[in-house]
């Protein structure tokens, strides 16, 4: 039987930072495996979590974080609804009527609660989503890239499109040119 050998090249290790967590090294500004291509990604967007409580969510997420509601989105047969400051939680639970989406921003952080029904049981993760914002040659180079790998494509509009990769991650990228309905 031949000896296998590992090749092992000494990488350093960069200093520890409480920016990253479990007290793991800073990156130095070297990347150990350079980008094959320039991708440019201007912003994450928001960040949308599946939730089986809206209302406990939105809570939770507007007290830890301070977060502003910037709007309760309810579905219905003729688009969205868009339910005020004041919207009555028991009588919304009565009349089956509750926020589809909460979306809470502070700062540079935005959720995007996704209302998964009362009661859910998680089979999938509850991260829905990541978006980005993203140049428009990035859209149309990533989309190209998606739809010849034959992913899954939720949805493709003219500056958005919504996609899962191979581990089961949805990534929606959208242009600052991204208007209403896009």
């Amino acid at each position: 039987m031949a000896e296998q050998t590992e090749s092992r090249v000494a990488v350093s290790v960069p200093r520890s930072s409480e920016l990253l967590p479990f007290h793991l090294p800073v990156p130095s500004s070297t990347p150990l495996l350079p980008a094959q291509r320039q991708v440019d990604i201007e912003a994450i967007q928001y960040i949308c979590i599946r939730v089986a409580d809206i209302r406990k969510a939105e809570a939770f997420y507007q007290g830890l974080f301070g977060m502003d509601v910037l709007y309760r989105a309810h579905r219905t047969d003729d688009g969205w609804t868009f339910l005020p400051a004041d919207f009555d939680w028991d009588a919304g639970i009565r009349q089956g009527v509750l926020p589809d989406y909460v979306l809470l921003r502070n700062g540079p952080l935005s959720l995007l609660l996704e209302f998964a029904g009362r009661g859910a049981v998680f089979v999938e993760p509850r991260l829905s989503h990541i978006s980005l914002r993203v140049a428009p040659e990035t859209l149309l180079d990533i989309r190209g890239e998606v739809l010849v790998r034959g992913y899954a494509v939720a949805e493709d509009l003219p500056h958005s499109f919504l996609f899962r990769d191979p581990f089961g991650v949805m990534w929606h990228l959208a242009t600052s040119e991204t208007g209403p309905g896009q």
